[in-house]
Protein backbone atom coordinates (compact mmCIF):
# COMPACT_ATOMS: atom_id res chain seq x y z
CA UNK A 1 0.00 0.00 0.00
CA UNK A 2 1.23 3.70 -0.70
CA UNK A 3 2.28 5.86 2.42
CA UNK A 4 0.50 9.30 2.30
CA UNK A 5 2.63 11.28 0.98
CA UNK A 6 2.93 9.47 -2.82
CA UNK A 7 -0.89 9.15 -2.40
CA UNK A 8 -0.59 13.17 -1.89
CA UNK A 9 1.49 13.62 -4.51
CA UNK A 10 -0.30 11.34 -6.96
CA UNK A 11 -3.66 13.63 -6.12
CA UNK A 12 -1.99 16.79 -6.37
CA UNK A 13 -0.39 15.76 -10.40
CA UNK A 14 -3.73 14.27 -11.39
CA UNK A 15 -6.27 16.98 -9.49
CA UNK A 16 -4.30 19.87 -9.48
CA UNK A 17 -5.01 21.28 -13.20
CA UNK A 18 -8.48 20.69 -12.89
CA UNK A 19 -9.09 22.64 -9.30
CA UNK A 20 -7.61 25.58 -10.59
CA UNK A 21 -9.42 25.59 -13.99
CA UNK A 22 -12.41 25.11 -11.29
CA UNK A 23 -11.59 28.11 -9.48
CA UNK A 24 -10.43 30.37 -12.16
CA UNK A 25 -14.20 30.20 -13.64
CA UNK A 26 -15.02 31.99 -10.14
CA UNK A 27 -11.94 34.20 -9.67
CA UNK A 28 -10.48 36.47 -11.43
CA UNK A 29 -7.41 37.86 -9.74
CA UNK A 30 -3.83 35.11 -10.61
CA UNK A 31 -2.38 35.72 -6.87
CA UNK A 32 -6.12 34.39 -5.50
CA UNK A 33 -6.41 31.71 -7.84
CA UNK A 34 -3.23 30.62 -6.73
CA UNK A 35 -3.51 30.87 -2.90
CA UNK A 36 -7.04 29.33 -3.51
CA UNK A 37 -5.32 26.01 -5.01
CA UNK A 38 -2.82 25.98 -2.58
CA UNK A 39 -5.50 26.03 0.29
CA UNK A 40 -7.52 23.47 -0.95
CA UNK A 41 -4.39 21.06 -1.39
CA UNK A 42 -3.31 21.64 2.05
CA UNK A 43 -6.62 21.12 3.39
CA UNK A 44 -6.59 17.76 1.40
CA UNK A 45 -3.03 17.23 2.99
CA UNK A 46 -4.53 17.84 6.45
CA UNK A 47 -6.92 15.36 5.74
CA UNK A 48 -5.25 12.77 3.49
CA UNK A 49 -6.11 9.96 5.65
CA UNK A 50 -9.92 10.52 5.29
CA UNK A 51 -9.57 11.00 2.03
CA UNK A 52 -7.98 7.70 1.05
CA UNK A 53 -11.21 6.15 1.79
CA UNK A 54 -13.35 8.80 0.25
CA UNK A 55 -15.69 7.96 -2.52
CA UNK A 56 -15.37 10.94 -5.02
CA UNK A 57 -12.24 12.78 -4.09
CA UNK A 58 -12.21 14.87 -6.82
CA UNK A 59 -15.65 15.88 -6.04
CA UNK A 60 -14.43 16.60 -2.11
CA UNK A 61 -11.91 19.08 -3.58
CA UNK A 62 -14.45 21.08 -5.58
CA UNK A 63 -16.71 21.39 -2.54
CA UNK A 64 -13.27 22.37 -0.41
CA UNK A 65 -12.22 24.77 -2.92
CA UNK A 66 -15.86 26.35 -3.41
CA UNK A 67 -15.75 26.48 0.19
CA UNK A 68 -11.83 28.11 -0.16
CA UNK A 69 -13.16 30.35 -2.75
CA UNK A 70 -16.25 32.16 -0.36
CA UNK A 71 -13.83 32.51 1.92
CA UNK A 72 -11.33 34.43 0.18
CA UNK A 73 -14.17 36.38 -1.76
CA UNK A 74 -15.50 37.35 1.82
CA UNK A 75 -11.69 38.44 2.59
CA UNK A 76 -11.96 40.51 0.02
CA UNK A 77 -14.65 42.26 0.25
CA UNK A 78 -13.73 42.86 3.88
CA UNK A 79 -10.12 44.46 3.32
CA UNK A 80 -11.15 46.52 0.20
CA UNK A 81 -11.78 49.92 0.65
CA UNK A 82 -14.70 51.46 -1.91
CA UNK A 83 -14.12 55.49 -1.36
CA UNK A 84 -17.15 55.47 -3.92
CA UNK A 85 -19.35 53.69 -0.87
CA UNK A 86 -17.67 56.20 1.80
CA UNK A 87 -18.57 59.08 -0.48
CA UNK A 88 -21.86 58.21 -0.44
CA UNK A 89 -22.08 57.14 2.63
CA UNK A 90 -20.58 60.24 4.30
CA UNK A 91 -23.49 63.17 4.31
CA UNK A 92 -23.51 66.48 6.44
CA UNK A 93 -26.12 65.78 9.94
CA UNK A 94 -29.20 66.83 9.05
CA UNK A 95 -28.41 68.86 5.71
CA UNK A 96 -28.63 65.57 3.63
CA UNK A 97 -25.47 66.94 1.47
CA UNK A 98 -22.75 65.10 0.62
CA UNK A 99 -19.36 65.46 2.12
CA UNK A 100 -17.33 68.11 0.77
CA UNK A 101 -13.97 68.07 -0.55
CA UNK A 102 -12.47 69.67 2.66
CA UNK A 103 -14.07 67.41 5.29
CA UNK A 104 -12.68 64.27 3.23
CA UNK A 105 -9.18 66.07 2.97
CA UNK A 106 -9.31 66.86 6.83
CA UNK A 107 -10.77 62.96 7.35
CA UNK A 108 -7.47 61.63 5.71
CA UNK A 109 -5.33 64.33 7.37
CA UNK A 110 -6.44 63.21 10.80
CA UNK A 111 -5.75 59.73 10.05
CA UNK A 112 -2.12 61.10 8.79
CA UNK A 113 -2.01 62.48 11.76
CA UNK A 114 -2.12 59.44 14.05
CA UNK A 115 -0.55 56.88 11.83
CA UNK A 116 3.29 57.44 10.85
CA UNK A 117 4.21 57.85 6.90
CA UNK A 118 5.36 54.40 6.68
CA UNK A 119 2.33 52.78 8.34
CA UNK A 120 -0.27 54.95 5.96
CA UNK A 121 2.02 53.84 3.14
CA UNK A 122 1.54 50.13 4.45
CA UNK A 123 -2.31 50.95 4.80
CA UNK A 124 -2.72 52.15 1.52
CA UNK A 125 -0.89 49.31 -0.42
CA UNK A 126 -3.14 46.70 1.13
CA UNK A 127 -6.60 48.53 1.47
CA UNK A 128 -6.49 50.76 -1.53
CA UNK A 129 -3.87 48.89 -3.94
CA UNK A 130 -5.57 46.12 -3.14
CA UNK A 131 -1.82 43.66 -2.05
CA UNK A 132 -2.55 40.72 -0.41
CA UNK A 133 -1.37 40.26 3.00
CA UNK A 134 1.07 37.41 1.75
CA UNK A 135 2.44 39.99 -0.63
CA UNK A 136 2.72 42.83 1.80
CA UNK A 137 4.48 40.54 4.63
CA UNK A 138 7.24 39.32 1.92
CA UNK A 139 7.50 42.75 0.85
CA UNK A 140 8.34 43.89 4.15
CA UNK A 141 10.29 40.70 5.36
CA UNK A 142 7.78 39.73 7.96
CA UNK A 143 5.65 36.65 8.09
CA UNK A 144 1.61 37.11 7.12
CA UNK A 145 0.55 36.71 10.67
CA UNK A 146 2.81 39.53 11.92
CA UNK A 147 1.86 41.34 9.06
CA UNK A 148 -1.92 41.08 9.97
CA UNK A 149 -1.09 41.51 13.91
CA UNK A 150 0.70 45.27 12.45
CA UNK A 151 -2.50 45.97 10.54
CA UNK A 152 -4.58 45.38 13.60
CA UNK A 153 -2.54 47.62 15.56
CA UNK A 154 -2.83 50.40 13.07
CA UNK A 155 -6.75 49.83 13.07
CA UNK A 156 -6.23 49.87 17.06
CA UNK A 157 -4.33 52.98 16.92
CA UNK A 158 -6.75 54.95 14.30
CA UNK A 159 -10.09 53.91 16.88
CA UNK A 160 -8.04 54.38 19.89
CA UNK A 161 -7.44 58.13 18.32
CA UNK A 162 -10.76 58.79 17.64
CA UNK A 163 -11.98 58.83 21.23
CA UNK A 164 -10.64 61.90 22.12
CA UNK A 165 -13.19 64.69 21.56
CA UNK A 166 -10.92 66.53 19.47
CA UNK A 167 -11.61 64.13 16.42
CA UNK A 168 -15.35 63.87 16.97
CA UNK A 169 -16.40 65.44 13.32
CA UNK A 170 -14.09 63.71 11.78
CA UNK A 171 -14.05 60.42 14.09
CA UNK A 172 -17.44 59.77 12.32
CA UNK A 173 -16.15 58.94 8.51
CA UNK A 174 -13.09 57.55 10.28
CA UNK A 175 -15.09 55.04 12.22
CA UNK A 176 -17.66 54.47 9.49
CA UNK A 177 -14.17 53.21 7.03
CA UNK A 178 -13.00 50.94 9.95
CA UNK A 179 -16.85 49.50 10.08
CA UNK A 180 -16.37 48.71 6.11
CA UNK A 181 -13.16 47.34 6.52
CA UNK A 182 -14.56 45.15 8.25
CA UNK A 183 -12.65 45.71 12.02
Amino acid sequence: MRGNKEFFEELYSSEYDNIKRYVRRMVTDTNGIEDIVQETFFEAYRKITYLRTHPNIPGWLRVTAKNKIMKWEEKQRKYSLDFDFVLKNTESVGKGRTMDDFKIVEAYSTVRNILSDEELEILRCYYEYGYTSQEMAKRLGITETCFKVRILRMKQKIKNSLQLPLFVCVGRLILEILRFLGE
